[in-house]
């Protein structure tokens, strides 16, 4: 019995399949980088809020 994600592997991606996957990959990274922007950007709310108390 075989993981689902052996047979995956094992088929050919379509142009679609591939362009969806680009695609997810695109917006991962995006989603990281705003991410880490507003962490950034809230972490020096927090220390300024700690700072006026």
């Amino acid at each position: 019995m075989e993981n689902k994600t052996n047979e995956q592997e094992k088929k050919p991606l379509t142009e679609e399949e591939k362009k969806l996957l680009e695609k997810k990959k695109k917006q991962r990274a995006e989603t990281s980088k705003f991410k880490a922007k507003y962490f950034e950007y809230y972490d020096d709310i927090k220390i300024s809020d700690r700072q006026d108390w």
